[in-house]
């Protein structure tokens, strides 16, 4: 058996009961001497899914997400070292469908090393390192320790959590309801899910949300255009959070929709999937830095905030940009940060931008400009980074903002060292 099969059938079939003491892995968040990690992972568990497990005896209905948390929390570190950074915070929370908000199941950061950090403990040890190989001594068997304490703490919890008095009354229904108004969507906004504080958040919902969408129309930008109704009646923001949503099959029609409702959710989808296969995450942060700063628009300024989170290879991901004039309006920010040394940094998006808002977008039709959009819906972000400072600008070739420079928003932004985003 596996590594990766053993852990998910431990998942399923291990009946033991404790608390998840978290605060037993506190010490891998912040360790001195390695890099703290940029992104913290959230997995909401819709209660929908879950069936309660009072006697001891494991509910077989219950079978695939546990099954795929033992895929993604439980693999080998080898595995793992895939899907999050080491030393990554994750939390684990059951979102009830009767409303009643978010239950804490689990937190902790991961304890283990990348090969490259091993190889420089290695190296600081020195001829230590043999000793502590054959006795199981050192930092890197104290971390494999504490990963297989972890795995067990981890699924004792999720064993406590499935007794009745965390989950939803069994009489609640489990079927579809309204997008902007259920049950599901209430316990996410009315719990505390994100912190950010542990980092950028990815949240991982284990849900059919496509129960949701009925009624939704076939079209698919009548199907954008009422999920951006929904999004507002639901008033929920996942503060610029990449989305990932397993447990939903869904066509073409389901996803622009959930894409729709969740951008003006202020998070982005990301990916959608069955929950019997892991998702394809977007490549992990490797730095991230906040800036704020002042947008020129026609007749005034207004203040703008960015966060810029870049890939090893530049490529931003989960990076946000966001405007406060008489509310606040924002759009995901995607395209590449190329430095030469001894040189400004120059960002050159990905020329949809702002279009993202547009519900009637297709590769066939025209772009839609509108002053209640973000940026009027242009496509096209530029900016140079220089030290902390940055300098850019936002702009279309079709629209052309009157009286300012260029017909083009200029923006100065310099990084917030202190502040999170």
């Amino acid at each position: 058996m596996t590594r990766r099969l053993a852990a998910a059938a431990l998942l399923i079939g291990l009946g033991v009961s404790g608390t998840a003491r978290a605060e037993s892995f506190d010490q891998y968040c912040n360790l001195q001497d390695f890099a703290v990690p940029q992104r913290q992972t959230i997995i909401v568990l819709d209660d929908a899914l879950l069936y309660g497990e009072p006697n001891e005896q494991p509910d077989k209905r219950n079978d695939l997400w546990r099954r795929f948390l033992g895929n993604l929390v439980l693999s080998a570190t080898a595995s793992m070292a895939q899907n999050f950074q080491p030393r990554e915070r994750v939390t684990v929370a059951i979102a009830r469908r009767d409303g009643a908000g978010l239950k804490p199941v689990f937190a902790g950061c991961l304890p283990f090393y990348s090969d490259d950090e091993k190889k420089k403990i290695k190296q600081a040890a020195g001829r230590m390192n043999g000793l502590h190989e054959f006795f199981g001594w050192g930092p890197i068997r104290d971390a494999d320790k504490a990963m297989d304490l972890y795995r067990i703490r981890f699924v004792a919890a999720l064993h406590d959590a499935l007794q009745p008095a965390f989950l939803s009354p069994s009489n609640t229904s489990r079927g579809g309801a309204d997008l902007g108004s259920n049950g599901f969507i209430a316990s996410l906004k009315g719990g505390a899910l994100l912190n950010l504080a542990h980092g950028i958040p990815r949240v991982v919902l284990v849900s059919d949300m496509a129960r949701f969408l009925g009624g939704f129309p076939a079209d698919r930008a009548k199907a954008r255009a009422l999920a951006l109704k929904k999004a507002a009646a639901a008033d929920l923001n996942l503060r610029g959070a990449e989305l990932y949503v397993v447990g939903a099959s869904a066509n073409r029609m389901a996803h622009d929709a959930l894409e729709m409702f969740f951008l003006a959710s202020h998070g982005e989808l990301a990916g959608i999937g069955p929950v019997t296969a892991s998702p394809q995450f977007a490549p992990a942060p490797a730095r991230v830095a906040c800036y704020q700063g002042l947008a020129q628009y026609p007749g005034d300024r207004y203040p703008i905030k960015l966060r810029l989170s870049t890939d090893d290879n530049g490529a931003a991901v989960n990076s946000w940009i966001a405007v406060q004039q008489t509310r606040e309006q924002f759009s995901p920010v995607h395209g590449v940060l190329t430095c030469q040394p001894n040189q400004a940094c120059i960002f050159t998006g990905d020329d949809v931008f702002a279009q993202v808002w547009n519900a009637n977008r297709s590769a066939s039709a025209d772009p839609v400009f509108d002053q209640d959009m973000p940026f009027g819906g242009a496509r096209t972000l530029k900016f140079s980074l220089g030290g902390n400072s940055i300098r850019g600008t936002i702009s279309d070739t079709v629209l052309r903002f009157q009286g300012v420079r260029g017909a083009k928003l200029e923006f100065n932004a310099s990084r917030q060292p202190k502040v999170r985003c």
